[in-house]
């Protein structure tokens, strides 16, 4: 928030990282998952108030069950363009681009455990988007609520799900709670 960075900056490396670097380990890793695996894509509560701040379109694209990833991939880049011309917010999009690198984390992670649920039915893998919470790190800082092995619960929860489990699958998971998306 207090980065002087030009927000298009911030916005084409957070991307960047966030999304498509999370994209891209997927995308790598995800035909190497055994039968039973687990799959834990760090995301965050802000990923829910950024959606908030998005238009109703925008909203009703990120929510929607039959969304491809190539369709998530094109609003992701145009977040991007738009902030290089600075209409992002009359283009519907929050000012944030963490959150909005987040909502991508969440969505990508639905729409991946939507194709294993299709393409490796009976495999039994489950993938999920997580909020580790407000972690004490060096981004956080010193004031944030959760020590890291606290913000550490929910992903390896999610990580450690029993080889008998179907769910959660597709899912934000916040304090090992299934939250609405």
């Amino acid at each position: 928030v207090h980065d002087t960075t030009p927000f298009a900056v911030q916005a084409e490396v957070t991307l960047k990282t966030n999304f498509f670097g999370t994209r891209n380990v997927c995308t790598e890793l995800l035909p190497l998952i055994k039968p039973y695996g687990r799959v834990v894509n760090v995301s965050s509560m802000v990923s829910s108030s950024a959606l908030r701040g998005c238009s109703q379109e925008l909203q009703q694209k990120f929510r929607s069950d039959s969304i491809t990833e190539e369709e998530l991939v094109q609003l992701m880049t145009k977040f991007v363009e738009d902030t290089k011309k600075s209409i992002h917010e009359r283009e519907g999009w929050p000012n944030t681009a963490y959150g909005v690198s987040k909502i991508g984390v969440t969505v990508l992670s639905r729409i991946q455990a939507r194709l294993l649920a299709e393409q490796r039915k009976g495999e039994h893998i489950l993938l999920n988007a997580c909020c580790p919470g407000w972690v004490r790190t060096d981004m956080a800082g010193p004031k944030a609520t959760k020590s890291p092995e606290e913000g550490a619960e929910t992903p390896v929860y999610l990580a450690l799900l029993p080889s008998s489990a179907d769910a959660p699958h597709g899912e934000f998971v916040s304090d090992k709670t299934v939250r609405p998306w």
